[in-house]
């Protein structure tokens, strides 16, 4: 834990006192005081970029508000016709199109050229800026609640001051999850006393997010990078790859999933529940299924705003229309969701960064899952054929095992970041996974690292995968440890606390978030 870390507790301590002193009608000004200093202590270009989304969001919203408010007037007029009633209406729809493209095109815009300037023209600097803090999530937060207002799913906030807490609120900027407003307005400005129940179901969800984090993801990063970054392609065995390839994707789900518990946790302090964004995707029985439980929020920000107007667009209706007519039904009404799922993958790719192999990765999961959408009769016909009880526990568990399989083949593009030596790493995973030498290469290269910090990711490990199976089970995790002894309850969250300050130790330079860098 560096000086920074120090400084942030810090600042949530003295907002956390601020916060239940003041009178309740001021509080949600504290949170929002607290997150303009979060961002000014980030670095003060981080505050101006921010303040640009939020302005021209919150001005183009409310003139998206008000050409709706003209036109319900003049529909309400008797004296006028409904020709011409049709016409206004017309060009009332036209104007409020023109401002939510000319708004979406801005803040876009503003985040393609800080995000994907460099990387699309080598060594050209964007202007010497930094990318902001957070870029990616306020930016998806603030279109989000563009298009809301502009399927007039409900009222725009008309006070400036209370949209922008909703925008930069400071525990969602690093991680997310990516907020709607409709979820969040009232939570922000409604009076919250302190609960003390909440609040110790809150640092428990911090401490285990700071477990997962840095007992986990932190001492496993090097081992994976020795593995996949310095010796892909040279004489390391298939099989030492693919255990490299397991360990990322244990790293990533605690990295990312770590850091979610500790925004919802710091969140719950101040009586605010953001969206889920994780659901213990590595039970899921389907590729689809993994990213309805993996970011949550993304994947229903993409759902409602790129899959949905994507397939009612004509074009895409017309096809599936003229599929239906030619192809079956089956493939009618699949092929719009298959285009549909493979454009929500290819932007997913795009987000992580404009690099061949995030794209090559939203592709893969993307074709993957529109080609099982396809092929869904097939596969059904098939268990029918070989009398497979797919409701039993072996099937359920066969499916677990399979998706798994499935997403660490797209682990391969998503981490390897050289196109040439990911197809080596898959070419050597198939054709020299050499299981004879798989348990020697990989002690050699653990020999490098504290066997401390070794084991202490392999018990964080077996620990998390057991709160998973408890939750999987929907089981409440805080009220399951209530139930057990004093000293057993208290043993473990010791245990806790003492394998994360080892950790600090053990891996004392640590990486910040994988996710904050997308």
């Amino acid at each position: 834990m560096d000086i920074y870390s120090l400084q942030f507790l810090l600042l949530l301590g003295i907002a956390l006192i601020i916060y239940y002193t003041v009178g309740k009608k001021h509080q949600w000004i504290v949170l929002l005081a607290a997150s303009v200093w979060f961002y000014l202590w980030t670095g003060s270009g981080n505050l101006l970029f921010i303040v640009l989304t939020g302005v021209s969001t919150w001005l183009g919203t409310r003139w998206l508000e008000q050409l709706s408010e003209k036109f319900s007037v003049i529909k309400k007029n008797k004296e006028i016709d409904s020709a011409e009633k049709k016409q206004i209406k017309e060009k009332y729809k036209g104007k409020r199109r023109v401002i939510m493209f000319a708004v979406l095109i801005f803040n876009f815009g503003i985040l393609a050229y800080l995000k994907y300037w460099n990387d699309i023209f080598g060594g050209a600097d964007a202007l010497g800026l930094v990318l902001p803090l957070g870029i990616s999530f306020y930016t998806f937060i603030s279109m989000g609640y563009l298009l809301d207002i502009y399927n007039e799913k409900y009222a725009c906030e008309k006070n400036f001051a209370k949209f922008m807490l909703f925008v930069s609120f400071f525990p969602q900027m690093i991680q997310g999850p990516i907020n709607r407003f409709d979820h969040m307005r009232e939570q922000f400005f409604m009076e919250h006393s302190i609960n003390f129940e909440q609040m110790e179901r809150a640092v428990y969800r911090l401490f285990y997010g700071l477990f997962k984090k840095y007992a986990i993801a932190n001492i496993l990063a090097p081992i994976i990078a020795v593995i996949l970054d310095n010796e892909t392609g040279q004489n390391i065995p298939g099989s030492v790859i693919v255990i490299g390839i397991l360990l990322y994707s244990i790293q990533q789900y605690a990295d990312f999933s770590g850091g979610i518990d500790m925004v919802m946790g710091i969140a719950m302090m101040f009586g605010i529940k953001m969206m889920p964004n994780f659901r213990q995707p590595y039970f899921s029985t389907s590729l689809a299924e993994f990213w309805r439980r993996w970011h949550i929020s993304l994947g229903k920000w993409m759902r409602d705003y790129v899959f949905y107007p994507f397939a009612v667009t004509k074009p895409i209706k017309n096809l599936g229309k003229w599929a239906n007519n030619k192809l079956g039904k089956h493939v009618g009404r699949t092929l719009p969701a298959m285009l549909g799922n493979i454009l929500v993958f290819f932007i997913v790719g795009i987000w992580h960064g404009a690099k061949v192999h995030y794209i090559v990765w939203g592709l893969y999961n993307g074709i993957v899952i529109a080609v099982s959408d396809l092929l869904a009769p097939v596969y059904t016909k098939m268990t029918e054929t070989l009398h497979i009880n797919t409701k039993s526990k072996a099937f359920y568990v066969f499916q677990v095992v399979r998706t798994f399989i499935v997403v660490n083949i797209g682990w391969y593009f998503d981490r390897i970041e050289d196109m040439g030596k990911c197809w080596e790493a898959m070419v050597k995973t198939v054709t020299q996974f050499e299981v004879e030498r798989m348990i020697p290469v990989f002690l050699r290269i653990l020999n490098d690292f504290s066997r401390i910090s070794v084991l202490l990711a392999m018990g964080a490990t077996v620990f998390v995968f057991f709160i998973s199976v408890l939750q999987e089970r929907k089981l409440d995790v805080y009220e399951y440890f209530h139930q057990k002894p004093i000293v057993l309850r208290w043993g473990i969250y010791y245990m806790v606390i003492f394998m994360i300050l080892l950790s600090f130790f053990s891996v004392p330079d640590a990486a910040g978030f994988m996710y904050a860098n997308f």
